[in-house]
């Protein structure tokens, strides 16, 4: 199960980086195998996932990079978690991730948070995202089916400019080693103005 939703204009850019972003993913686990996931890492695993994804897309990324931000009393110094780059379009990226229930994310609070963030990392001309990563457990057994259709649903009526899931069938039973079931990831991106 897997998709993609942008509803931003502004962030069409980004399509064909979150196709690879699956690739990506799936990749991983070809290599890894059926033990391990790159979802079940932290913001900066799944940030690396997400750069190589963009550069299998012909972009460019660059992780940490510096920024300047026009502030009241002048210019500061500012980092960005990641700058993706077309020939045409860029955008600065600041990063989270949450492992929520899956049949409670609640990511409302979290996507305003990095999104507030991310209104810091640059000027306010330039396009700056709020990005959040999602691996949603549950604990005994795995995900269902319908639990899985809800949490898309749950998903694509997040207040973001794009969103896209994936929930790879031969990794939906898999569990790790606290016993926690992490049927796939799901990345959030909301536009941050100002």
């Amino acid at each position: 199960m897997q998709g993609m939703i942008i509803s931003n204009p502004k962030l069409e850019f980004l399509r064909p980086l979150l196709e690879r972003w699956f690739d990506c993913i799936d990749r991983y686990n070809a290599v890894r195998g059926d033990h391990d996931t790159p979802y079940w890492n932290d913001e900066k695993a799944n940030l690396g996932l997400l750069s190589a994804a963009a550069w299998m897309a012909q972009m460019v990324t660059l992780q940490q990079t510096p920024t300047r931000k026009q502030h009241e009393d002048g210019e500061r110094n500012a980092r960005a978690d990641l700058l993706i780059a077309s020939s045409e379009e860029r955008a600065w990226l600041q990063t989270t991730q949450r492992w929520p229930r899956v049949n409670s994310l609640n990511l409302s609070q979290p996507l305003q948070d990095i999104t507030s963030d991310a209104k810091r990392i640059s000027y306010a001309s330039d396009l700056k995202l709020g990005c959040l990563f999602v691996a949603p457990h549950k604990a005994q057994h795995s995900a269902s089916p319908e639990e899985l259709q809800d949490m898309v649903d749950d998903l694509q009526q997040e207040h973001c400019c794009a969103v896209a899931w994936y929930f790879p069938y031969a990794y939906r039973k898999l569990r790790n080693e606290a016993g926690n079931y992490h049927p796939g990831i799901a990345v959030l991106f909301k536009e941050a103005r100002g």
